[in-house]
């Protein structure tokens, strides 16, 4: 059964956008990694007194990696293994089953059921599906009042 289109688009997803999109999904994954070196760096400095000035260094230095070092690397290694595929121009169809996503090597069709949450970056609208994905619809190029329709109708289809 079909729908009537609500709204049909084409964008082109840039770099800055992928990399922002990662950021937004995986900023649990970023706060633990962060978190861990923290936790590392006072075991380091204050639990360790006893032990090996070698032990301690090496202790707060690895705090010092999950901390600055782990997270952007993660970032950098996603979006170099997601670049090929989604920042290619795409046409967007969005409707009341849901969001199709069609690129000249792929097609997505993610129903609103499979979305959990929506959140947003400026010109950008990111869908989490579950704890292991997303998709993100670029709103940039879109005039303001489209967007901001866009917008409403996802978080409209969108379960709390």
């Amino acid at each position: 059964m079909d729908t009537d289109i609500a709204f049909s688009f084409s964008a082109h997803p840039t770099r800055a956008q992928l990399v922002v999109s990662i950021r937004r999904f995986m900023r649990g994954q970023a706060r633990f990694f962060r978190l861990a070196g923290a936790l590392l760096i006072v075991f380091g400095l204050v639990f360790s007194l006893d032990d090996e000035l070698v032990f301690r260094i090496v202790t707060v230095l690895f705090g010092l990696a999950c901390i600055l070092l782990v997270p952007e690397l993660t970032v950098r290694t996603v979006v170099g293994r997601m670049q090929g595929l989604l920042s290619r121009p795409t046409e967007y169809r969005i409707d009341d089953q849901g969001v199709r996503m069609t690129t000249d090597l792929t097609e997505y069709f993610i129903r609103w059921a499979a979305v959990d949450r929506l959140d947003e970056a400026p010109g950008l609208l990111i869908a989490r599906t579950g704890q292991s994905g997303f998709y993100a619809v670029p709103t940039v190029a879109l005039p303001p009042e489209t967007a901001a329709e866009v917008i409403a109708f996802m978080r409209a289809h969108v379960r709390s």
